[in-house]
């Protein structure tokens, strides 16, 4: 029987309740060695996911790095054949202006002939 055995029995408990209180204790209460032995092994998981966690980390940037280079790519493809089709309706556009011009003139040319035949016919 331990001190704090004799203490309890001494104020005034019983021999059958110190017993039960010290089987519960036995199996209910942490000691330092056993806090020191858990604290040991949270202490070495942590660790342990610390290297996961930092690993993952670096999986994940690479894989990051990879997509936005494959984005990259596929977004100044895009970029390039929006320019050839916006090149293309820019060109379309100069045609159909140099023919608006060519009407223009066309149309001035014969109203400059009518109007110098309307004041010489006179």
């Amino acid at each position: 029987m331990t001190n704090a055995a004799f203490k309890l029995e001494d104020s005034g408990f019983s021999r059958e309740q110190v017993d039960a209180l010290s089987e519960f204790m036995d199996g209910s209460v942490a000691t330092k060695a056993d806090i020191a032995e858990l604290s040991g092994e949270i202490k070495a998981q942590g660790e342990r996911l610390d290297g996961k966690i930092t690993a993952e980390i670096t999986e994940l940037s690479s894989e990051i790095k990879e997509v936005r280079s494959e984005l990259s790519g596929i977004i100044a493809a895009e970029i390039a054949g929006l320019n050839g089709r916006i090149a293309a309706e820019i060109a379309g556009l100069n045609g159909r202006i140099n023919l608006i011009y060519w009407m223009l003139g066309v149309s001035v040319a014969g109203i400059v002939s009518l109007v110098i035949k309307a004041f010489t016919a006179s």
